[in-house]
This record gives C-alpha cells, sequence and structure tokens, in this order.
C-alpha cells in the first residue's frame, strides 16, 4: 500500500518542476516561469475563493479533488498547447492512457480516471465549472506576466493565426499581450455571467492592482 503512494507522489512530484510551455512559447521573460503544479494550486485558490463569493451549489470536495489532478497525465505527456495543432478527442485519448500508466498500482484508480473522463467531457456541472476555472487561471496568469511587462505583443498576436476566422476580429479589439488571450477565451463564459464578469475585472486589473 504505501509503495503505491510514494509511487503516485514521486511520479506527481514532476509538475513541481514541469515548466507551463505556452510561457515558454511565447517567451515570458520572467527570470522564474510558473510550474504545472503552481497551475494547479492556482485553479484550487480561484475555486476556493469563489466558493466563498457566491451560491455554486457545487460538490466542491470533488471540484477540489478534480482541479488538483486534472494537469495528471502531464507528469508524463506533453504539455500541449493551441500551436501543436492536436484536436481535443486525440489530447483526451493520449491524456487517459497516461492517467491510467501514472495511477497503476492505486486502489482507487478507476475513480480517479474516472473523474478525469468527467472533467474532460465538460457535461457535468462540476466538470464545466472545473474547465472554466482551468482556462481563467491562465488568463489571470497572463495578465500578471503582461503588468509586470514580462509578456509581449507582438509574441502573444502570433497565436491570433491559430484563431480561425474569430482571429481577425480579436485582433482589432487588443490593447496589451494578454488581450489575445482574454478575448479568445470570452466565448467560453458567453452563458455564464459569473464567469464573464470575472474575466472582465480581470482584463481591466491596471499596474496599481498589481
Amino acid at each position: 500500500m504505501n509503495d503505491s503512494i510514494i509511487k503516485f507522489y514521486m511520479i506527481c512530484n514532476r509538475l513541481k518542476e514541469k515548466i507551463r510551455t505556452g510561457w515558454q512559447e511565447i517567451e515570458i521573460s520572467a527570470d522564474r516561469l510558473e510550474s504545472v503544479a503552481e497551475h494547479i494550486y492556482g485553479c484550487l485558490i480561484l475555486a476556493i475563493a469563489m466558493d466563498s463569493e457566491y451560491h455554486l451549489n457545487l460538490d466542491m470536495y470533488k471540484v477540489l479533488k478534480m482541479l488538483t489532478l486534472h494537469e495528471l497525465e502531464e507528469t508524463i505527456m506533453k504539455d500541449f498547447t493551441i500551436r501543436d495543432n492536436i484536436t481535443r478527442e486525440q489530447k483526451n485519448e493520449l491524456g487517459r492512457k497516461c492517467v491510467i500508466e501514472v495511477t497503476d498500482g492505486l486502489i482507487k484508480q478507476n475513480e480517479i480516471v474516472a473523474l478525469l473522463d468527467e472533467f474532460n467531457a465538460h457535461q457535468t456541472k462540476e466538470s464545466i465549472f472545473c474547465y472554466h476555472i482551468d482556462k481563467i487561471e491562465c488568463d489571470f496568469q497572463a495578465k500578471l506576466y503582461d503588468l509586470k511587462g514580462y509578456f509581449k505583443l507582438e509574441k502573444a498576436l502570433e497565436d491570433i493565426q491559430y484563431y480561425g476566422e474569430k482571429g481577425n476580429a480579436i485582433k482589432e479589439k487588443v490593447r496589451t499581450a494578454s488581450d489575445v488571450w482574454i478575448e479568445y477565451d470570452k466565448q467560453l463564459y458567453e452563458d455564464d455571467q459569473m464567469f464573464h464578469t470575472l474575466i472582465e475585472d480581470i482584463q481591466g486589473l491596471q499596474q496599481d492592482q498589481n
């Protein structure tokens, strides 16, 4: 039993040192870049804060567990970004195989795999909330890098080519580097007023609020 705990922890510990690929691709100039584990922490903190301020009517234990494990696949596989031109279905299939490998030996392996299947399906209210948290945390971190001068507009604009028909419309709206990502992700929250107002407020942050 303890052998399985130790093995699982040692594999997951890799995420403390695995840098988020997106920050490397857009050449964030900070001396130290966010790790995958720090992204997970950011997601948990946002979820806790939102649970405090809104009547979410969610199973928060499930939410926090889902957010803790949602990047489990990246202990093994690449941290894919929009630039990799991989479909969601391909990423989910590869990720599921990785999760099964990572959780091998755990008594509750099936429970963990099912939880991540639920996250990827985006059908339950908990999984949709977690998916939105995952996205908005990235945008929040992008905004913080932007405010500190680490994120350059010309690098952010390189992603426009991957945005399809929405690319040109987004390009006309942006003023700062983080606007590129935020404007693209706003479409996710069109039917969710809670997240829509939050992303608007994040986008409106100024230097003296950082």
